[in-house]
C-alpha cells in the first residue's frame, strides 16, 4: 500500500530492490534471461503463426547486434529509428540493438511526412527500419532533412539475409557492459501527443529493467496488446512477459473487438493491455453477442480516464477469476506508477514499489491527503530527459528531480491514488474550473451513450472562455430501452439538467459516428476540439450560451 509521509508530504510505494540487477545493461539481462528456459515458446505472430523460442529469440538478436556492426557499421550511441508495423521481426531488431547500445527511437508505422520530419529530426538517425508499405513516405521524410540514414526494409527478403545470417562470432558471444545504466539511452519514446507535439524521451537501461519484474501468483501466461513499439504500454507489456517467464502474441492488425475477441479465444490470453475506448469497443461487442472472456486474468487500462460503470461491465465479462486493473503511468516514468488490484472504485491503485508522489498546489508545499492539485512523480531511477530538448527537460523536472505530471488527483487516507484531469485539459468558465474527465464519466453512464468526449471551444465574445462541448457515440448492442431515441437537444437537456450552471454543456453536444483516436487508442483530443468546432459552426450550437 502507499505510505504517507507527514514530514515531507510525499506518498511512498514499498521500498523494494529489483529481481533483476538494473546496473547492467538490459541486453545482459536480456541474454541471461532467455538463456534460462531455451525451448521455451516467448513469442507468437497472430498474422504468420510463426512462433519463436526464447532460444532462438537468442540466437537472432546476437546476430542482429553483430550483423548491424560488421555490415553498417553501427556503434554504440548511434540512433536507430524504428519505423514499422508489429512482427515476428521487430522484437530481436530491437533486443540487437540494446545489446550494440544504439539508441532505438520507435515511430508509429502510420505516420505522415510531416510526424516523421519533425521527430526524425530530433534524433537525427543513422538507420531506419521501416516497411514496403511506408517506405517512400520514410525516404522522402529522410530528403527532406537531408538525412544520409541507411533504409532497411524490415518485412522484405534481403532485410532476412543482412540481420539474420549466421555470425562468425554468434557462438562465443558476451554481452557487453555499455556504462551506467542510469545514464546509458535504450530507448527514445515520444510523449502521447494528444493534447500538445510529442517530445523524444529518453528511456535508459536502468528504466528498462528495474520496474518490471514484479507481477507473480497472478495466473499470467500469454499477453497481448495491439500497440506499436511507438506507445510506451507496449514497452511495458514486453518487458513484463519477458522478465516473468510469460508469451506474447503480436500482430500487425488494428485492434477491433471482434479480432480481439478471436485472438483471446485462440490463445487463451489471460493479460491483455487496452485503452479506456478500446475497453468500451470490446465490452459493448461482447455483450451484444453474448460472449465472455472466462481466460483473462487481468485487462490492465490506461492512458485515460475509465468510467466505473464500464470497468464494472468489463469485470462481469471476467468472471470467476478475471479482472479489470486500472494503471497510472507516462512515457517519462517508463514503468507504472500505480495500479489498482483490490477494483476501489473510480482509483488508479497504490503505488508502485520505489515511487515516491506528492500532490501540489501551483507550484506551493505539499499537500495532504483528500486535497487535490498537481501530481507529481519521482522514481528511484531518475527520468533522463528528452533527447535533444534541455529547455523542456528543465521545465518538466523539479529541482530536487520530480516529474511535473501535468496530471491532477489526489491521495485518499487509504493511500488510493484518484485522477482527476489533466491540467492542460481544464476548461475555465467565469472563474471555475471544469475537468472533461468528470463530465465524459457522467454522459457514459446514460443508458444510450457509449463514448464521450468533452472538451472546450472558445465563446465568440470577450473574454472567450471555453464552453464545454460533448461529442458522443451511442451504444449500438440492447439497452435499457431508455434513451437510444433521445436526439441531441434531449440529450443535452437531460445532461445539462443534472449539472451545476457552471459546468453545464454550453457549446452543446453532438452524436457523432467516432471520435477521432491515437493509433494507440486514446482520444485525439486536438482533433476532438476542431470536430467540435467544425460541428459547433455548421449547426450554430445548440447549447445555451
Amino acid at each position: 500500500m502507499s505510505h504517507f509521509d507527514p514530514a515531507l508530504r510525499t506518498w511512498n510505494g514499498p521500498r523494494q530492490p529489483s529481481i533483476i540487477n538494473p546496473a547492467v545493461s538490459v541486453g545482459q539481462a536480456i541474454i541471461n534471461v532467455l538463456e534460462r528456459t531455451p525451448e521455451k515458446v516467448f513469442l507468437i505472430s497472430a498474422d504468420t503463426g510463426e512462433s519463436v523460442t526464447c532460444g532462438e529469440l537468442r540466437t537472432r538478436m546476437i546476430r542482429v547486434a553483430l550483423n548491424l556492426n560488421k555490415r553498417c557499421n553501427l556503434l554504440q550511441n548511434d540512433v536507430v529509428c524504428m519505423v514499422v508495423e508489429n512482427s515476428s521481426r521487430v522484437i530481436p531488431v530491437l533486443f540487437g540493438c540494446f545489446l550494440l547500445g544504439a539508441p532505438v527511437h520507435t515511430l508509429d508505422a502510420s505516420f505522415e511526412q510531416s510526424d516523421l520530419v519533425h521527430l526524425m529530426g530530433i534524433t537525427k538517425p543513422k538507420l531506419v527500419f521501416c516497411n514496403e508499405s511506408n517506405v517512400k513516405t520514410v525516404i522522402e521524410s529522410l530528403k527532406q532533412l537531408a538525412s544520409d540514414a541507411r533504409v532497411v526494409i524490415l518485412d522484405d527478403l534481403a532485410s532476412e539475409k543482412l540481420l539474420f545470417d549466421t555470425a562468425e562470432e554468434e557462438q562465443h558471444y558476451r554481452p557487453p557492459y555499455l556504462g551506467d545504466s542510469d545514464k546509458t539511452v535504450a530507448v527514445i519514446v515520444c510523449s502521447s501527443g494528444t493534447t500538445g507535439i510529442p517530445k523524444a524521451v529518453c528511456l535508459t537501461h536502468a528504466l528498462l529493467i528495474a520496474p518490471y519484474p514484479w507481477v507473480t501468483n497472478l495466473g499470467i501466461d500469454t499477453v497481448l496488446c495491439f500497440s506499436s513499439l511507438y506507445w510506451v504500454s507496449s514497452f511495458q507489456m514486453l518487458m513484463m512477459a519477458l522478465f516473468n517467464g510469460n508469451k506474447q502474441i503480436t500482430t500487425s492488425k488494428p485492434f477491433s473487438p471482434a479480432y480481439a475477441y478471436e485472438l483471446i479465444s485462440k490463445y487463451q490470453v489471460t493479460n491483455m493491455f487496452t485503452t479506456p475506448p478500446m475497453l468500451v469497443e470490446l465490452v459493448e461487442y461482447c455483450e451484444s453477442q453474448n460472449l465472455t472472456l472466462p481466460s483473462l486474468r487481468i485487462i490492465g487500462c490506461g492512458g485515460s480516464s475509465l468510467p466505473e460503470a464500464i470497468r464494472q461491465r468489463a469485470d462481469a465479462l471476467l468472471k470467476p477469476k478475471g479482472t479489470v486493473c486500472v494503471g497510472y503511468a507516462m512515457s517519462e516514468t517508463g514503468g507504472i506508477v500505480s495500479i489498482n488490484l483490490f477494483g476501489k472504485p473510480n482509483s488508479v491503485g497504490v503505488l508502485m514499489p520505489n515511487f515516491t508522489v506528492r500532490i501540489v498546489k501551483h507550484e506551493g508545499n505539499p499537500l495532504g491527503p483528500e486535497q487535490e492539485g498537481e501530481i507529481q512523480v519521482r522514481y528511484d531511477h531518475l527520468f533522463a530527459g528528452y533527447y535533444g530538448n534541455e529547455k523542456e527537460t528543465r521545465t518538466v523536472l523539479t529541482p530536487d528531480g520530480f516529474i511535473k505530471t501535468g496530471d491532477v488527483g489526489y491521495f485518499d487516507k487509504a493511500g488510493f491514488l484518484y485522477i482527476t484531469d489533466r491540467m492542460k485539459e481544464m476548461l475555465r468558465y467565469q472563474g471555475y474550473q471544469i475537468a472533461p474527465a468528470q463530465l465524459e464519466a457522467m454522459l457514459v453512464e446514460l443508458p444510450a451513450v457509449s463514448q464521450a468526449a468533452v472538451v472546450g471551444i472558445p465563446h465568440p465574445k470577450p473574454p472567450h472562455v471555453d464552453l464545454a462541448t460533448a461529442l458522443v457515440v451511442l451504444r449500438t448492442g440492447p439497452d435499457d430501452g431508455q434513451s437510444k431515441t433521445l436526439d441531441e437537444q434531449q440529450l443535452l437537456t437531460l445532461v445539462n439538467q443534472q449539472l451545476p450552471d457552471y459546468k453545464r454543456l454550453r457549446g452543446g453536444l453532438f452524436v457523432v459516428d467516432s471520435l477521432p483516436r491515437t493509433t494507440n487508442g486514446k482520444i485525439n483530443r486536438r482533433e476532438a476540439k476542431q470536430m467540435a468546432l467544425k460541428l459547433s459552426q455548421l449547426t450554430n450550437g445548440n447549447g445555451v450560451l
